[in-house]
């Protein structure tokens, strides 16, 4: 308030210099000049220390809304995930964060400088003609009528720049996320004609959007312009009638000062509008409900050994009424190795993520040492297994960093032990840089084989009481397979170790082999006694053992 006021006084103090300067009152005159001087230095410097005043408080705002956010979009349930765009949600987040500041600004400062000014220069026409006042607030209401029309158009092409924004945003990340199949295909003018063709609607919404501020500039500026020469022509005519060359100074100041505030006042309102519109979609975030809910009094076990029982198990999909799992009646001891078989999506994956609870089964219990898993918060629980998954994912930082993830608290010792049990170690040490060295974004300066030994040797360093390998070994060569098998067969020690088996030849050893099809177990028990059985495994481990069935299998697959 005291800023905007030194700022737009100036003209009065212009009056009082020249009325003054004509009657020859010199003190007078450069009493003013010193009022002027301070006006002008001074509003800059209250300026500066507002705007210091405000970012205080915005800075650290915006850091919370960031991290409020941010946190709450990592403890959203895995569907919402699978089916999230990150291009659009990276979108969001930049949107978000910079209507954050844009709004706290217009709010605080601009639509307040706007208002103030126009308090002001209305005391002092008041003071010299009311009809000129009364002329400026009918320009005002006129032009905030203009404005609010204006908005809503310029705000519709906005929302549709937005989503087509989205769309370009969601194309790019797509091919950089998916850059090697982009390579191996030769894609890559595939891709930027794919780039082009979205650009075609992004450049018309672009051109609606651009010509809304031109459809602005018209109604605002012949608006504004006829107003303000006609408050001048006013104090033109009264000139000589008790209306001083200094009042006509200080109107013309007043007037055309105020001139620029309508265009002003326009892209305040339109920027809290505009950016209102963003923080919707951004905090639009908070309103995803987490599904798979902690307990409200969750438990903790004692001494927990690892033993997992399934009870009439179902699940479907949400928004599905088929069912990938029915009727799973299962028990685990602690300790055993446990491999889960069956055809492409029999429901082997499935299991696992209701096991991680990353979707609660739609009917059935599934009890962690007899105590069903929905007691138990969704981060103890997981704390309590690792998981190595078929395809590991890397974080764009060092070996170290991705290697003691689970566990950052790991003692060096422990980490490197890990290490070797994976049969890692002997690379990470003959790398230039050693622990220190870089994986890439997605782990991509890593091979298959080292992607999947370096997260065999994370999951291991968290000491966890159950083991799951989705297919742990399926990109190693037969003599990494070998060790890796060795130290899995050292790992699984004291736990229980649960595989996903695509590859039969990791499993002949499981303590049990539990044969999935359509959703349903449809037999149970080690590699020799389902082979003399027949049946789909034995189906199966021919197909994949001499790549062919006999008659009497390709009639058992049917």
């Amino acid at each position: 308030m005291v800023t905007v006021i030194l700022e737009t006084i100036r003209p009065f103090w212009l009056k009082e210099i020249v009325d003054n300067t004509l009657s020859q009152n010199q003190p007078q005159v450069l009493f003013f000049l010193f009022l002027f001087g301070v006006s002008t230095v001074g509003g800059n410097l209250v300026s500066a220390f507002s705007y210091y005043l405000g970012d205080k408080i915005m800075i650290s705002t915006a850091r919370e809304i960031r991290q409020s956010i941010f946190q709450k979009v990592l403890e959203l349930d895995f569907a919402y995930h699978v089916n999230k765009s990150t291009g659009s949600l990276i979108s969001a987040f930049r949107r978000g964060d910079s209507a954050i500041y844009t709004v706290f600004q217009s709010l605080h400062q601009e639509l307040f400088r706007v208002l103030i000014a126009l308090l002001v220069t209305l005391f002092f026409l008041f003071r010299v003609s009311p009809p000129m006042a009364f002329a400026l607030i009918f320009l005002f209401v006129i032009n905030l009528l203009l404005i609010f029309w204006l908005i809503k158009i310029n705000l519709k092409t906005r929302v549709e720049l937005n989503q087509s924004e989205d769309d370009i945003s969601g194309i790019i990340t797509d091919s950089l996320i998916n850059y090697e199949t982009v390579k191996f295909f030769a894609a890559e003018i595939k891709e930027r004609q794919r780039l082009s063709h979205q650009f075609l609607d992004w450049t018309q919404k672009f051109w609606n959007f651009s010509n809304s501020f031109r459809l602005m500039d018209i109604c605002i500026g012949t608006s504004s312009g006829l107003g303000i020469l006609y408050i001048l022509y006013l104090a033109v005519a009264k000139f000589g009638h008790g209306f001083s060359l200094g009042d006509l100074v200080m109107v013309s100041g007043f007037i055309t000062g105020f001139y620029y505030q309508f265009f002003n006042l326009f892209f305040r309102i339109r920027d809290i509008a505009k950016n209102l519109t963003d923080l919707e979609k951004y905090f639009g975030i908070l309103d995803n409900v987490v599904v798979v809910k902690d307990p409200p009094v969750p438990v903790t076990i004692k001494h927990p050994i690892g033993t997992l029982t399934f009870r009439s198990v179902a699940f479907a999909y949400p928004g599905s009424q088929d069912k990938v799992l029915d009727d799973i009646n299962l028990e685990i001891a602690s300790g055993e190795k446990v491999a889960f078989v069956g055809r492409s999506g029999a429901g082997k994956t499935t299991l696992i993520k209701l096991l991680l609870r990353f979707y609660d089964a739609t009917a059935g219990v599934i009890e962690f040492d007899g105590i069903d898993i929905r007691r138990l918060t969704k981060s103890y629980l997981r704390s309590l297994m690792a998981v190595v998954p078929q395809e590991p994912i890397m974080f764009n930082n060092s070996i170290k960093f991705n290697l003691a993830y689970g566990k950052e608290n790991a003692s060096w010792p422990k980490v490197k032990k890990a290490a070797a049990d994976a049969n890692i170690l002997d690379f990470i040490e003959g790398l230039p840089q050693k622990w220190k060295t870089e994986v890439g974004e997605r782990g991509i300066k890593l091979s298959g084989g080292q992607k999947q030994r370096l997260a065999i040797a994370r999951a291991l360093l968290t000491d966890p009481k159950i083991l799951i390998f989705d297919e742990a070994t399926s990109n190693l060569d037969s003599e990494s397979e070998r060790k890796i098998q060795q130290a899995l067969n050292f790992a699984a020690k004291d736990r229980t170790v649960i595989i996903i088996a695509h590859r039969f030849s990791t499993i002949r050893n499981a303590d049990k082999i539990v044969v999935l099809n359509n959703g349903t177990i449809a037999d149970i028990g080690k590699h020799q006694e389902l082979i003399a059985k027949g049946g789909i495994y034995k189906m199966l481990w021919t197909l994949q053992s001499k790549g062919k069935l006999t008659t009497d299998e390709s009639l058992v697959e049917a």
